[in-house]
């Protein structure tokens, strides 16, 4: 009687280490993902410090320009000319000026992408379905929002956006507890012929609809 209670206290043990294990690998992964977020927050913060700079600049840099064109306008006795150059360098300003606040609206996109992919997927596939998330969102003066296929905004939410990621057939390969539909995708292929098979190289060349079709029909990656 005691050998089987130590048999069986021991299979218990063994039976609670998957478990703890997962659990340790769950914290590595949310720790990760932390670390991701604060490094997109302080890329974030640096492109909005480089939004500030810039309007100073274009603050200073008309100032300038007006005194400069003015000077050599009361020497050319050339007033239109003073207009023309002060006008050119108001644009050039106001173009750079945009640049840096669509980069700003990207990043700060971008990093809504992977926030979200990273709920959905794991690892490789989170950061594949983050391009897929990322062209239905767009930032705005009044936050994140939602767009469809053709870029036009619409008024469903973020959680919305979730769902109809889970919902799609074409990106259930890459989502949590969806995995094993990918070996029996490959295994089909198979069947079917021989597998398809792409270097880690040649699969970052191809573009998102490619990549996607690529995972869904079964194809394999390798370094």
């Amino acid at each position: 009687m005691t050998i089987n209670r130590k048999i069986t206290m021991s299979d218990e043990n063994e039976a609670e280490v998957k478990p703890n294990e997962e659990m340790l690998a769950m914290a590595e992964q949310l720790k990760e993902a932390q670390a991701n977020n604060d490094s997109m927050k302080l890329k974030m913060d640096q492109l909005l410090s480089e939004t500030k700079k810039a309007k100073d600049l274009q603050r200073e840099a008309e100032v300038v320009a007006t005194r400069e064109a003015e000077e050599k306008a009361k020497k050319d006795g050339d007033f239109q000319q003073l207009h023309k150059s002060s006008e050119e360098a108001r644009q050039a300003l106001e173009e750079r000026l945009t640049e840096l606040m669509s980069a700003n609206a990207n990043e700060k996109r971008n990093t809504a992408a992977i926030k979200i992919s990273s709920e959905l997927a794991d690892g490789y596939n989170a950061e594949l379905l983050s391009g897929f998330v990322a062209s239905r969102l767009k930032y705005t003066d009044d936050g994140l929002k939602v767009v469809d296929a053709a870029g036009n905004l619409t008024v469903s939410t973020v959680d919305d956006l979730k769902t109809e990621f889970q919902a799609d057939a074409r990106y259930a390969a890459l989502l949590k507890g969806n995995q094993s539909s990918g070996g029996s995708a490959n295994g089909s292929s198979a069947n079917n012929g021989k597998a398809k098979v792409m270097t880690r190289a040649d699969f970052d060349k191809q573009s998102p609809e490619n990549r996607m079709k690529f995972m869904t029909s079964g194809g394999a990656i390798h370094d």
